[in-house]
């Protein structure tokens, strides 16, 4: 199924009432909204989506009923506050932007005939990103080129004032809420194929040695070639020489991209970033709408080489943005990612807790122990074994380093961002999806006196607010994270659930407290976990912990769990609470 888009109308929630279907308008104080004539055939839970037709009445545009995922949803959606809706002071902006061609600017640079390219997933449609590589001698040359959404949505304006309250766009399978309406999001500000657009264009430079170095920054028109997916790419550079991509205009810039791509990724690595092994659990809507197909997919190098481009773009943006001495405006209020290190205690109990792994599984200490004093994690990690039987041990160490780091944050205050080893760290690439984006790149621009600088006092109020508002975005991402997480464990827990025979789950034991274990399951690749108590009702005795270790107490024959440990699940049943209660299959007889 491909991306839904609901309409932008008035969302209303069918309940019984007294006996009687009531239409409460969600997205508001859900009052109930007695001009809709309800269907004769709705019921309680049905979810409709409503839009004035040619005459002004309502009508309805979208009909989820209580088994849609949509319907779900929307209903998360509402308790979250996010509306899917726009104000009408913000579709008359929109309005009046739709009417003229603001690529035809003679003040812009003129970058068309370079052979850009977006690469992105296969469903997106907000593409803030166009790339072109060329090489000069030993040093390459990357054109990034970043939606000019700055130049749209400006303090002051309603489209500003809803994209502050939003903070970002936010996905969920086969779905998306843009921060942006679709209009401007999808169609005059993406960098949509064969059309002229708007950007700002990072040309950066990075010699032999993966250094950048003489970034350049202007405003100016591209006309992308082609609408790529990670998927396209990385099968083009796993089939040179054939394929679609072969012999196209952009050929040459996709190898490029990938040499520019693997010298930044081992430059990253020098400084000490962590290569975690990453999988990405890609979902989407089944045609009928009633449940979510999966697959877990390791992330391909296509991805990578894009996302090194990116990393370095917001690095040298604010590196740019931060420079408080030369010409241009040094009053630019800046939005730094922090992320801080881990303090000594913690480094302390990821080393303790290693120690304690290595030997629960009677591993040989100089392979398997951290040499903390001269040795970064990312160093000790990367001499670990991915395959074979200890494979699912190195997964679990490499867990527990990820556990150790701590939440990254946006701040008015520069700091380092531990995670990419970077001094100082923004966010310029995704302005469509992004307040921050935006705000940066208004300030960058006014850095570099391509804009004129805005008053300071009222810069830094709104800065305090993108500030606030992304923060926000952030956990409200989450959330709608672990919702879809939930709904695929229903999905596969649900048939299962009671039954005295029948499918096993399995997974990686990741961690534990003396209360619960961590299990990641092999597919989907979805953290869960399994109460100690539940593990002690079914083997009839009571378990000790001991530092990633939950042995019997009673008997010696007793089961035994390891972090590390593979670990074959049953399911028990669904609680009162919504947590699914799973137990080793072995006791569950």
């Amino acid at each position: 199924m491909n991306s839904i888009s609901p309409g932008t109308g008035i969302t209303i929630f069918c309940r019984e009432v007294k006996g009687r279907i009531a239409a409460l308008r969600l997205f508001s104080a859900n009052e109930e909204l007695k001009e809709f004539v309800i269907p004769p055939d709705a019921v309680d839970g049905d979810i409709y989506i409503l839009n004035p037709d040619d005459s002004g009445r309502l009508a309805i545009e979208s009909h989820y009923g209580k088994k849609h995922v949509m319907n779900r949803y929307i209903m998360e959606l509402d308790k979250l506050h996010v509306k899917i809706s726009y104000p009408p002071e913000v579709a008359a902006e929109v309005d009046a932007i739709m009417s003229v061609n603001p690529a035809d600017d003679p003040s812009l640079h003129d970058y068309t005939h370079l052979p850009f390219v977006t690469i992105d997933n296969e469903e997106s449609r907000d593409l803030d990103q166009a790339v072109y590589v060329e090489r000069h001698n030993d040093d390459y040359k990357i054109f990034y080129a970043i939606a000019d959404a700055c130049y749209f949505v400006r303090p002051g304006s309603a489209l500003f004032s809803e994209s502050l309250k939003r903070g970002a766009s936010f996905y969920l399978p086969s779905f998306s809420v843009p921060m942006l309406p679709r209009e401007l999001s999808e169609d005059i500000i993406s960098l949509n194929a064969g059309v002229n657009r708007r950007a700002l264009l990072f040309i950066m430079r990075i010699d032999s040695s993966g250094k950048a170095g003489g970034t350049e920054i202007k405003r100016c028109i591209i006309r992308s070639r082609a609408k790529l997916s990670y998927s396209g790419v990385q099968s083009f550079y796993d089939n040179p020489g054939q394929g679609p991509l072969y012999g196209q205009e952009y050929s040459g810039s996709l190898i490029l991209l990938q040499q520019a791509g693997l010298l930044l990724a081992a430059t990253s690595a020098g400084r000490g970033v962590i290569n975690f092994e990453r999988y990405e659990l890609e979902v989407r809507i089944s045609d009928d709408g009633e449940s979510l197909i999966y697959r877990d997919q390791p992330r391909s190098n296509a991805a990578r080489w894009n996302e090194q481009v990116s990393l370095l773009c917001n690095m040298e943006g604010v590196a740019i943005a931060a420079q408080l001495n030369g010409s241009g405006n040094n009053h630019a209020q800046n939005v730094f990612r922090i992320h801080e290190p881990p303090d000594d205690s913690a480094l302390a109990r990821l080393y303790e807790i290693i120690r304690s792994i290595t030997a629960a599984h009677s591993l040989d200490p100089a392979v398997w122990l951290w040499k903390r004093g001269s040795e970064s994690p990312g160093e000790y990690l990367s001499r670990l074994p991915r395959s074979g039987d200890k494979a699912r041990i190195t997964g679990t160490i490499e867990r527990q380093i990820l556990l150790t780091n701590q939440k990254s944050f946006f701040s008015n205050v520069p700091g380092v961002h531990h995670a990419l080893r970077a001094d100082l760290y923004g966010r310029y690439s995704s302005p469509m999806r992004e307040i921050v984006g935006i705000f940066s790149h208004k300030e960058l621009l006014e850095k570099l006196l391509i804009d004129p600088p805005a008053p300071v006092t009222q810069d830094e109020t709104i800065r305090d607010a993108v500030i606030e508002s992304s923060n926000r975005a952030k956990e409200t991402q989450r959330k709608l994270d672990r919702l879809v997480d939930e709904l695929v464990l229903d999905q596969l827990f649900a048939p299962e659930a009671g039954k005295t025979s029948g499918q096993t789950f399995s997974g990686t034991i990741m961690g534990m407290k003396d209360s619960k274990m961590y299990v990641l399951l092999d597919s989907p690749r979805i953290e869960i976990k399994v109460y100690t108590g539940d593990i002690e009702q079914a083997a009839g005795c009571r378990l000790t912990y001991k530092f990633h270790e939950l042995r019997s107490a009673d008997k010696s024959d007793g089961p035994a769990y390891r972090a590390g440990d593979k670990v074959e699940l049953k399911v028990l049943h669904k609680d009162d609470a919504g947590k699914w209660r799973l137990v080793p299959a072995d006791l569950s007889a």
